[in-house]
């Protein structure tokens, strides 16, 4: 059944656009963030939001990505927080709500551009500005 769930997983993400698997992953850590009541569900979410950060600094850090510096910058120095903040979170028991939020913030961001793109721009070059 496991094995099930994983294809599916995989050939809906494949069937996805690049900002649509960014916005489902920032989507899921928010719900992650929100519900975790426990500390072992703590933990695991602030986890898994860090290596959602860590990807995004990743994807920053590349040279030619067709990002314009200043937002290559900016998402930079947000990624740095977040990843420093989730270490911070994980140690000591501080509010997520920060984190919660500037997910909300970025889900916005890419939700907003998606849009944006879809209905300005023909499907070619909307999908060249998905993977920037």
């Amino acid at each position: 059944m496991n094995y099930g769930l994983q294809r599916y997983n995989r050939s809906l993400v494949t069937s996805m656009t690049p900002r649509q698997v960014e916005a489902m992953a920032f989507s899921q850590s928010i719900t992650m963030l929100e519900s975790a009541k426990t500390q072992n569900e703590r933990l695991h979410a602030l986890s898994m939001n860090q290596k959602l950060w860590s990807a995004v600094l990743r994807e920053v850090g590349v040279e030619n990505n067709g990002m314009p510096e200043i937002l290559r910058g900016d998402l930079f120095k947000l990624s740095m927080w977040a990843t420093r903040y989730c270490v911070r979170a994980m140690l000591h028991n501080i509010s997520l709500k920060p984190l919660i939020d500037i997910n909300r913030d970025m889900l916005e961001g890419l939700r907003e551009r998606a849009v944006e793109s879809s209905s300005s721009e023909n499907p070619a070059q909307a999908f060249r500005l998905a993977t920037a």
